[in-house]
């Protein structure tokens, strides 16, 4: 059987001080940021200017403090932890191109 774990199960403790970069804000994309602004974690998502779905980010970062919108360069660059939310077939280019040049020692990267 499953374990199933609620909000209070969670130590974002972990989080504090860190800045979470989402790559993508497709149907992972906007789902895994928007849940992480609303549990209190400091979210930028990365997209290309004029990507369709950079004005659907935005409306939500009006009304969220703690959740940015930006060129995905400068995610990379703010973000300590980077989860690469994008179709398998653009993936590599994305993160080689836009993603790799800015990780850092300590950073953390994560793909689904």
């Amino acid at each position: 059987m499953a374990k199933i774990f609620y909000q209070e199960d969670c130590n974002l403790s972990m989080l504090e001080g860190k800045t979470i970069a989402v790559i993508g804000y497709g149907s992972q994309g906007h789902a895994h940021s928007m849940n992480l602004a609303e549990s209190g974690c400091n979210v930028v998502v990365g997209l290309r200017q004029g990507s369709g779905h950079w004005q659907k980010a935005a409306a939500f970062a009006e009304k969220n403090p703690n959740f940015k919108v930006m060129e995905i360069e400068d995610a990379a660059k703010a973000g300590d932890l980077v989860m690469m939310l994008v179709p398998d077939e653009i993936a590599a280019d994305i993160y080689n191109k836009q993603v790799a040049p800015f990780m850092k020692d300590g950073d953390v990267l994560m793909f689904a």
